[in-house]
């Protein structure tokens, strides 16, 4: 229980450090939404990363890729908007969903062939 509170005291204080320089006015102004879709992007990340480390980074670097290239296309393209590229994020989160479903049965055939059999197999046979 000590390390779950310590866990969740750690990261409030890393997201009130994120906050800092809005909250102190970084722009000379109050910003009111400046956290617009922070927790959409939070939990989108968290879900493509499978809650690991390292499926977590790979999802951030995706979603940071996404999100900038999509503020660089609405520069260039004022027919596409905002808002198109938060659907196209939530597609990107649908279709890697759906594929890890897709090609798990697949995937697990593929590397059941390929284990070799237990050792409590091969105890059972030869005393048969």
């Amino acid at each position: 229980m000590r390390v779950i509170v310590n866990a969740m005291l750690i990261s409030g204080a890393l997201a009130g450090m994120m906050a800092l320089n809005p909250v102190m006015g970084d722009l000379n102004r109050l910003q009111i939404d400046f956290v617009a879709g922070a927790g959409f992007v939070g939990i989108a990340v968290a879900l493509m990363g499978r809650s690991h480390p390292a499926g977590i980074v790979a999802a951030a670097i995706l979603f940071g890729l996404l999100y900038q290239g999509g503020a660089e296309l609405a520069f260039e393209m004022p027919g596409i908007s905002r808002d198109m590229i938060v659907i196209i994020q939530g597609l990107v989160i649908l279709f890697a969903g759906a594929l890890e479903h897709m090609f798990r049965p697949s995937l697990q055939a593929i590397f059941a062939s390929v284990r070799p059999p237990q050792a409590g197999a091969e105890a059972k046979q030869e005393s048969t």
